[in-house]
């Protein structure tokens, strides 16, 4: 397995996206209908970059054959800004996608962990569903580390739904404790995230 940044130019930009949708199915479904659907827009936020889904923030994993197996979506340091993500998902899509784009950043605010500037922020973990139980998941949290290491972040942050189990039993079990639980219940349905960190 190799772990290198993602280069537009070279890795295919639709699997990445693919992978990314499958990081969270079940809000990219609500919003805009379908996997295909999603992951077309998806595609378009990875291509164009300088938002928080862009190319300059993925680093994937590769197998022998150079097939992209696994992602790792993250931020560390200085964030990209609010004004210039909406500059981009305007510039990119309809109004109405647009909008469906916001509501969903404005929802996940509700879950996510608060971050520090000297933090790095696992956004997205996610392996392809043909290659899950090769420890591709633990190989992208130590890649993570080491390049959380060389920024000098002082800690690692994750955010992992609350119903995901095995992801969570996949971060405690490689040392991220729980520091928050995020949730909203509204008659009977429910959503929510563990806030989970590892010290550097």
């Amino acid at each position: 397995m190799h772990l290198q940044k993602m280069d537009k130019n070279k890795h295919d930009s639709f699997k990445v996206s693919e992978l990314i949708y499958e990081a969270d199915a079940e809000t990219f479904d609500f919003f805009f209908g379908n996997k295909r659907n999603a992951s077309e827009k998806l595609w378009r936020l990875v291509g164009v970059g300088d938002n928080h889904l862009g190319y300059q923030q993925i680093y994937l994993v590769t197998n022998d054959d150079q097939e992209i197996v696994g992602i790792m979506v993250y931020s560390s340091g200085e964030k990209i800004g609010k004004i210039n993500e909406l500059k981009v998902i305007f510039g990119n899509f309809n109004f109405l996608d647009s909008l469906r784009f916001i509501m969903i950043e404005i929802i996940d605010s509700l879950f996510l962990s608060k971050l520090n500037e000297d933090d790095f922020y696992y956004a997205i973990v996610a392996v392809d569903e043909n290659s899950r139980g090769q420890g591709i998941g633990s190989f992208i949290l130590e890649g993570g580390i080491k390049l959380a290491r060389k920024m000098g972040c002082r800690r690692a942050v994750l955010d992992v739904d609350i119903e995901n189990e095995g992801a969570l039993r996949l971060y405690e079990r490689f040392g991220f404790r729980k520091f928050k639980e995020k949730s909203i219940s509204l008659l009977g349905w429910k959503k929510g995230a563990f806030n989970m960190e590892y010290l550097l």
